[in-house]
């Protein structure tokens, strides 16, 4: 169940049209940067600020139940010498990869999670877009904010 079906608010149609637009987008996006960042910020707030906290710290006030503490989110750049690895980020967020170092994976497969929300609102959005487009999409404009937040 998603965060806004749990506070009975819906998503409005033109939300996820919106991401569908990112993921399609290329360097020519149709949305800019800035609606991307604010895109992912909104998906952030709902699906992760639980657990990894509002400013991305770890420090969620879900995560001092969890046996693994989320990392720092603001320090992936500089776990990966500078450069904000975002093809690594996506597959580890949507589930392609599950390879984690320190033990049993604690975060859920949003991919899985996206997917099947875009397949109930993928019959609503104008041009056919699929559920894999906006599950893609919303990843995406997750993980342009994740690269938003790199601590300098």
């Amino acid at each position: 169940m998603t965060i806004a079906k749990k506070i009975g608010r819906k998503v409005p149609v033109a939300v996820y049209a919106c991401v569908s637009l990112i993921a399609f987008a290329g360097q020519g996006s149709a949305l800019d940067e800035a609606a991307q960042v604010a895109l992912g910020q909104s998906e952030y707030m709902a699906q992760c600020a639980s657990c990894h906290g509002p400013r991305g710290k770890g420090d969620g006030p879900v995560a001092q139940v969890l046996v693994n503490k989320p990392p720092d989110l603001t320090a992936i750049s500089a776990r990966y010498s500078g450069q904000f690895p975002a093809d690594e980020i996506q597959a580890i967020v949507d589930g392609r990869n599950m390879v984690n170092p320190h033990g049993d994976r604690g975060m859920p497969i949003w991919g899985n999670r996206y997917f099947a929300v875009g397949m109930e609102k993928s019959k609503s959005v104008p041009h056919d877009v699929d559920a894999q487009a906006l599950a893609f999409g919303r990843v995406a404009a997750l993980v342009k904010f994740l690269e938003s937040i790199q601590a300098e």
